[in-house]
């Protein structure tokens, strides 16, 4: 029964963790998307994109808060601690980083669905 419930929760932080990217879809931005977008539709079909990716990044930086509070704690049986903890603060700013990074390539493909309708 133990081990059932092992699996299962290990299953459950598989889904939580995965559940981003796949709220997310195929909602990657590739060049050819970019390259072809004239409309506004086209531009904000972009935006949600990076959107869903800012909230894929921000997810895994609030998963790897909590891991380095529980390797601060003392969680983990193997390893430093501080050393974790380290490694996962520094993902936190990395995945920080690139959820604003994303915010911003949203509000300038937002920006360019407003100047394409104007300029025509």
């Amino acid at each position: 029964m133990n081990r059932l419930v092992t699996m299962f929760s290990a299953a459950v932080a598989a889904v939580m963790l995965s559940g981003s990217a796949w709220a997310a879809g195929d909602a990657v931005v590739t060049p050819a998307q970019i390259e072809a977008a004239k409309t506004p539709a086209d531009h904000e079909t972009i935006a949600k994109a990076y959107d869903a990716e800012a909230a894929a990044a921000d997810a895994k930086a609030t998963a790897h808060e909590s891991m380095a509070r529980t390797y601060q704690a003392g969680g983990s049986p193997k390893g430093s601690h501080a050393t974790m903890a380290g490694h996962c603060e520094k993902l936190v700013k990395q995945y920080r980083a690139v959820a604003e990074e994303n915010r911003q390539l949203a509000a300038a493909h937002r920006q360019m669905a407003k100047d394409c309708c104007e300029k025509k």
